[in-house]
């Protein structure tokens, strides 16, 4: 059994560990459970903070602990080894902020945080806090101001709210904002590292936006592995995901996560769950039944098969998690010239009935 001189070690060392010692600090009622996105999650931001990482992207599901890890545990973490240093964390709402303002205090000030880091004293403002070594953490809300202020780490907390991406106004904003007013913060613009964590929510969201400076790590977490994932540590070991292995078993396995996904619908669950945002919601896949044009068939006849549209949700039940039929283009196995034929005539047959339903709806 470890001391508890060796245990202060680790928590001092590791932010993985750090960020499980906090969690049951701040929720001592909760069970953490499977806790290897922790550590996949916490190795990276402690890439920014040892290992001269300057740009993280963290995509992960809601309620999967990204907060608490970048926003709460890490900052602490950091001020604990370097009183001295100056940090900024922007949310997406003055009330997401003010939040994370609290939980950072009040990790603060639990007895275990202040047997490690007993130096963290803070003086606590709306919107500061203050430590007697110079450093400390200023909160704002997407879109305020940062004029004056610096920093050698600014993390970005969820910065648009899922209901508000369709709006491109409001999407822009938060793109020109970032632009505008992040950079420039950092007083080491080489070696000052910036933390983007949030959920996707748009394909042309925050995320989408810094990508194309083409210098920002990634760590994305679906929900539910949709590939084979080995995530290599620093500490020389390898955490493993299978595909189609839920990211929280204990909490959100994957009975849950399909009631979430009929529940929420197919746009909302492939974007904040699958990291993996659709062009619009409300769009079909279209299907497409795949065959060598028979020999002799008729010109007029479409090349290769024929079309049919597939629910994205029912899409997603069967390439996700395995559940239904094969969409239609799914199949590799060509039809026979008879059953390519009937298919094709189906089909035109189809696509009239719906031409002449659209007609007479409009001539209504």
């Amino acid at each position: 059994m470890m001391t508890n001189s060796l245990h202060e070690r680790l928590y001092r060392a590791d932010l993985a560990s750090f960020t499980k010692l906090a969690f049951h600090e701040l929720s001592p009622r909760d069970e953490l459970g499977t806790s290897r996105h922790v550590d996949i999650m916490a190795d990276a931001l402690q890439g920014c903070l040892d290992r001269g990482a300057t740009r993280l992207i963290l995509n992960a599901p809601p309620r999967s602990l990204k907060s608490h890890c970048a926003s709460v545990a890490m900052v602490v973490f950091a001020l604990g080894r370097d009183p001295t240093r100056k940090i900024i964390v922007v949310a997406g709402t003055r009330a997401l902020a003010a939040e994370l303002q609290r939980r950072v205090i009040a990790l603060m000030r639990t007895p275990r945080c202040r047997v490690l880091f007993p130096h963290l004293r803070p003086t606590v403002t709306p919107g500061e806090i203050i430590l007697p070594h110079g450093g400390g953490i200023l909160y704002r809300a997407v879109g305020q101001s940062l004029i004056g202020r610096g920093a050698g780490l600014i993390v970005i907390d969820d910065p648009i709210a899922p209901h508000r991406a369709q709006d491109d106004a409001a999407r822009g904003g938060v793109s020109a904002w970032y632009d505008a007013e992040i950079v420039p913060r950092l007083n080491d613009k080489a070696g000052g590292a910036i933390v983007l964590v949030m959920q996707r929510v748009h394909e042309d969201d925050l995320t989408a936006h810094v990508r194309k400076s083409g210098v920002w790590a990634e760590v994305v977490l679906p929900a539910i592995a949709l590939n084979y994932e080995a995530w290599r540590l620093h500490q020389r070991r390898t955490v493993l995901r299978q595909k189609g292995e839920p990211l929280l078993p204990d909490r959100e396995g994957k009975d849950t996560l399909i009631a979430i996904l009929h529940e929420i619908g197919a746009y909302n669950f492939r974007a904040q769950y699958l990291q993996q945002p659709s062009k619009a919601p409300g769009l079909e896949r279209v299907g497409w039944f795949w065959a060598p044009r028979p020999f002799g068939s008729q010109p007029e006849m479409p090349i290769g098969g024929a079309f049919r549209k597939v629910r994205e949700i029912d899409t997603i039940l069967f390439e996700v998690f395995g559940v239904g039929q094969p969409p239609p283009y799914a199949s590799e196995a060509p039809y026979s010239d008879a059953d390519w034929e009937a298919r094709a005539i189906v089909q035109q047959q189809r696509l009239v009935a719906e031409a002449q339903a659209d007609r007479h709806r409009q001539e209504a």
